[in-house]
């Protein structure tokens, strides 16, 4: 699924791009330096404001543990990986579990690496940490 409008913000590592789907849903989080800062697209119904974009990321940035001001998706992804990315974005700040602990919670007690495969192509890093 390709996004349909993005905004890049600064940040303390440099940028972070947002990109969304048509129904408003983030499906995407890039981390770059470089990037030039701004808008791109039109922005969907049901996506977070600007405004609240950077509160989340100035709290995200102090350590707060904030939900995310929108929807998230993982377009194109398994029932699998979207199971370990929903119990991965559920972990509380300053708490962590090990591969196998996901992969457990997601009902796969065996599946641990194809827990460390999803998070090493995880599209949401802020989200889904």
């Amino acid at each position: 699924m390709e996004p349909v409008f993005a905004e890049v913000l600064p940040c303390s590592w440099g940028t972070t791009r947002f990109d969304f789907a048509a129904d408003g849903s983030l499906i995407e989080i890039s981390i770059r330096t470089g990037q030039e800062l701004g808008c791109r697209g039109k922005r969907p119904a049901g996506a977070p404001s600007s405004r609240e974009l950077r509160a989340w990321l100035r709290d995200y940035e102090a350590g707060g543990g904030q939900d995310f001001p929108g929807l998230w998706d993982v377009p194109g992804a398994s029932e699998f990986r979207r199971q370990v990315y929903r119990v991965v974005a559920a972990i509380p700040v300053g708490e962590t579990l090990s591969y196998g602990e996901v992969a457990a919670a997601t009902g796969s007690p065996g599946a641990s690496r194809a827990v460390g495969t999803a998070m090493g192509q995880n599209p949401l890093p802020l989200i889904v940490p």
